[in-house]
């Protein structure tokens, strides 16, 4: 006999880690990262996650999975706006029941494009320093 919880109940390590479909390690990391996330310590440990929290992750996660900011980005975020404009944001998914889809190849453009600037940069380096290799051979030949 399974017996449902209340909205309001608080949530175990591992049961808010299946509602935001989260591994514990990467929820015990944000709490090092995210000082708004304080989940209540029992004895021998045991995290407990009130409503609030999960919304906070919520957020956190569309922050950083879906809209691509750093953990920086997020810190910045909160200051700027405030912890309730994180939560709000995890209210939005929940009441939306949006499904997480991260930008993948919105990424893979900008990680595209980068790599090729990188080429150029590098291929421009490379010209240079073949050149100056020229002139210190022909510097070395001429004192001979």
């Amino acid at each position: 006999m399974v017996i449902e919880k209340s909205p309001q109940a608080f949530r175990t390590i591992s049961e808010a880690s299946e509602i935001l479909s989260l591994p514990s390690h990467v929820l015990r990391f944000w709490e090092s990262k995210f000082k708004q996330i304080k989940p209540l310590k029992r004895a021998g440990g045991r995290r407990f996650y009130r409503p609030n929290d999960i919304l906070f992750i919520l957020g956190i996660k569309k922050l950083l999975h879906i809209d691509g900011l750093t953990i920086n980005g997020v810190k910045r975020l909160i200051k700027e706006n405030g912890v309730n404009h994180v939560i709000n944001i995890g209210k939005g998914l929940k009441d939306n029941n949006l499904n997480f889809q991260p930008k993948e190849p919105l990424l893979k453009k900008i990680r595209t494009q980068k790599t090729n600037i990188n080429k150029e940069i590098i291929n421009d380096a490379i010209d240079k320093l073949n050149f100056l290799k020229l002139k210190i051979e022909s510097r070395i030949l001429n004192d001979l």
